[in-house]
């Protein structure tokens, strides 16, 4: 009796174990798969975020062009030389937004990086250059 007790709690043990084996490995790719799709939407979202701000900087570009060549001719040339600076940093953040969308994983944390720093200074030197031109 002590016997067939103890063969039928190994086949018990066993057969749970192999369940738990197929349960983990379900979870694992569950949990894999939501986080696959977690920072496939933070990468879709920063991309969309980047892609706001630079459309709204183009447009306070545009309102800068515009005070310029309202400007006196010394100063509306040192306006649209800054100018070519914001929209020669814009480009370059531009072409870093594409590389963006076709990164993953790893090269994706790093390129995220990179494109944070470029907006932080594109966006510095459009402060700087607006608030040395206000009336």
């Amino acid at each position: 009796m002590k016997f067939t007790f103890a063969i039928i709690l190994v086949l018990a043990g066993t057969w749970a174990m192999a369940i738990s084996k197929e349960e983990v490995k379900q979870k694992t790719s569950e949990a894999y798969n939501a986080a696959a799709d977690y920072s496939d939407e933070q990468r879709r979202q920063f991309q969309k975020d980047m892609e706001l701000k630079m459309k709204e900087l183009d447009e306070e570009i545009k309102k800068l062009k515009k005070t310029a060549s309202e400007k006196s001719e010394k100063t509306e040339k040192s306006l649209r030389e800054q100018i070519a600076v914001l929209e020669k940093k814009q480009d370059a953040l531009s072409k870093d937004l594409g590389k963006l969308k076709k990164s993953s994983g790893k090269a994706w944390t790093e390129m995220k990086t990179g494109v944070n720093r470029a907006w932080d200074s594109l966006s510095d030197s459009y402060k700087k250059a607006k608030e040395e031109f206000q009336d």
